[in-house]
């Protein structure tokens, strides 16, 4: 009764005010999805212990590589469709929604049996040695029904969110969630194959998800294909193509340098820290990703839409910093639960990935102009810049200072990526940047960064000051804004009387 009536009143009150409107149609898609994305995720970090303690750390290198190109190739092989579908689903009416399934399924499962074809033999042959430094690759004949598999996946729960079935989304994920470890155990504990079980059980999962998938989203659609309607989505996504590619490779990069200048227990460390730094991702990232992609392109139509945009920018700022804070505090308590003493010099270049991550999540709010006007190409150039940035960063960086200087890289390359975004994306579609917000966590982060043994020290104390501490960032933040989100109120409703 009581969740009824707070569901009326933020109703009436979202009626009336179009910014509190568009964050309570993001916040309820966001905790759905944030329940499907913890199910998602917990997949993989209730396997992280598992992996740390049955594969040594250069074993944990060796499945991080092929882990990373998996995701590169399944990025490439989706052909941008992703983004795609999304606006071609808001656009075209009801009756041509299963030709544009239909055809976005073809295309990807197409291009996903290419791309998994051309990576297995390149992973079983004379290169997948000289690349992987070991002659155990007995995983790869299941690389190519992963990435086969991965993709339809990724597709199919782009149309899930695109309906906005977030019921469904959840339920899948609780699928993959219950096949994968369940198959994992049984192929890692009790078989003992090693990277090999890693990657059966894997495909496991991916097989029962795709199947559950199957039944939920084509179940009642019909589908279709037609060239006329995937061509310009293709068009639509190349660009998206070569920046997806892009990002891949910039996860990608830090480890690749660390293998041919340092060692495979480096890259085994530098993985570990970035696992484990996933809880952010499945935490913050996914939700706000998957609920930002089935709004964006509705929230146009809105009044005050440019305003909308802009403070779910700047909120999102504050909110993924101060989370990324907290997970800081507890670094010692996450690296106990999901790592042994042998991972532990990873904890020392945790911040740092956690902060990139921070950034990382900021290219979905700044790229809307970009978006709306539909000038994806931008995004290749962009990707493209920040890549070379990042192999410069690297080279100069990574034979000195290993797993650290793979890691600032990494974050110098965000940064410039998502300059690039946000100016490209202002003479698009204009958004109003209040700087004053985004001030408060560039400082925080800033003296983080300069004081990071105090801090350790922090997170090595008591249970109790940790708490305290975390505690302390979200009142912080929470008051931060909601003072700003009522000088917003204000401001909407003085220009109301003003008309």
């Amino acid at each position: 009764m009581i969740l009824v009536r707070l569901q009326t009143f933020l109703a009436e009150k979202g009626a009336k005010d179009p910014v509190l409107s568009a964050f309570i149609a993001l916040a309820k898609d966001s905790v759905v999805y944030l329940a499907g994305a913890v199910m998602i995720g917990l997949g993989n970090f209730i396997l992280i212990p598992l992996y740390t303690r049955y594969l040594a750390p250069t074993e944990f290198g060796v499945y991080a590589l092929v882990d990373v190109a998996i995701l590169v190739v399944v990025t490439v092989t989706q052909l941008g469709l992703g983004v795609s579908y999304l606006k071609w689903f808001a656009d075209l009416e009801e009756a041509r929604r299963g030709t544009i399934l239909g055809s976005m399924l073809i295309s990807g499962m197409f291009a996903a049996l290419l791309g998994g074809v051309l990576y297995s033999l390149a992973v079983a042959s004379s290169l997948g040695e000289r690349w992987l430094q070991t002659t155990d690759r007995g995983f790869a004949w299941t690389l190519l029904p992963i990435i086969v598999l991965e993709n339809a996946q990724g597709l199919l729960l782009t149309d899930l969110r695109a309906r906005r079935k977030t019921v469904a989304f959840s339920a899948s994920a609780v699928i993959r969630l219950l096949t994968m470890v369940g198959a994992s155990l049984w192929f890692i504990v009790v078989q003992r194959q090693g990277v090999t079980g890693v990657f059966v059980g894997r495909l496991v999962g991916d097989s029962l998800t795709v199947l559950a998938l199957i039944i939920f989203s084509l179940r009642s659609t019909r589908l279709g294909f037609a060239w006329s309607v995937i061509s310009p989505m293709i068009r639509y996504g190349l660009p998206l193509i070569w920046s997806a590619l892009m990002g891949m490779m910039l996860d990608a990069s830090g480890r690749y340098f660390l293998s041919h200048f340092s060692t495979m227990e480096q890259v085994g460390f530098y993985s570990a820290a970035i696992k484990i730094a996933n809880v952010f991702q499945l935490l913050i990232s996914q939700p706000f990703g998957v609920a930002w992609g089935g709004l964006m392109f509705q929230i146009v139509k809105w009044p005050n839409a440019r305003l909308v945009y802009s403070k779910i920018l700047v909120y999102v700022f504050v909110l993924s910093s101060a989370a990324a804070l907290i997970l800081v505090l507890f670094t010692p308590t996450l690296f106990a639960v999901f790592a042994t003493d042998a991972y532990a010099p990873a904890m020392a270049v945790f911040p740092i990935v956690l902060l990139v991550r921070t950034v990382n999540i900021m290219e979905y709010p700044t790229a809307i102009g970009i978006y709306l006007e539909g000038r994806t190409k931008w995004f290749a150039l962009i990707y493209s810049i920040g890549l070379g940035v990042n192999l410069f960063v690297n080279r100069m960086l990574t034979p000195a200072y290993g797993m650290f200087g793979a890691a600032w890289s990494w974050l110098v390359a965000w940064v410039v990526i998502t300059g690039l975004i946000v100016w490209i994306g202002q003479q698009c579609y204009p958004l109003y940047y209040d700087w004053k917000l985004f001030l408060v966590p560039v400082v925080s982060w800033g003296l983080i960064l300069l004081g990071h043994n105090a801090l350790f020290t922090l997170a090595k104390a008591y249970w109790p000051v940790q708490i305290a501490s975390a505690l302390g960032v979200v009142l912080g933040t929470v008051m931060l804004l909601v003072y700003d989100f009522r000088l917003t109120r204000r401001q909407i409703l003085l220009e109301r009387v003003s008309q």
